[in-house]
């Protein structure tokens, strides 16, 4: 992930901007993109500093909530499916969030539904 731009650039930009500069015009001469002057404007009106916003941006985990419950029931039984995780729980998500949670934490189910196999001829 990219670094945030520095507090002395932060704090130039705004200069001109508050001394008449366009938003524009700033972003030209300090090459930086004209949203992240606005960004920077919006950001001073709402806490009151050109300081980085913390935190990770982006989806918070859907499963995280659930995550004791979900590693207790895969300790106790390793060979639980994917979906019969998903129905003993009954957790509000599809397979493949369940299966890239699992992913994440690092546990893997290497058991798949006896019903999705192919049989012999």
């Amino acid at each position: 992930m990219a670094s945030s731009y520095g507090m002395d650039l932060r704090n130039r930009v705004m200069a001109d901007v508050q001394a008449g500069m366009s938003a524009e015009k700033a972003a030209v001469k300090y090459s930086v993109s004209p949203r992240t002057v606005y960004n920077w404007k919006t950001l001073r009106t709402e806490k009151g500093t050109l300081e980085p916003r913390d935190g990770k941006p982006g989806v918070k985990p859907k499963l995280q909530e659930y995550r004791d419950r979900i590693l207790t029931v895969v300790e106790l039984n390793s060979g639980i499916t994917l979906e019969e995780l998903r129905e003993r729980l009954e957790l509000p998500v599809c397979l493949s969030t369940v299966w890239l949670a699992l992913k994440t934490w690092g546990i893997v189910l290497k058991k798949s539904d006896p019903r999705s196999r192919t049989e012999a001829a």
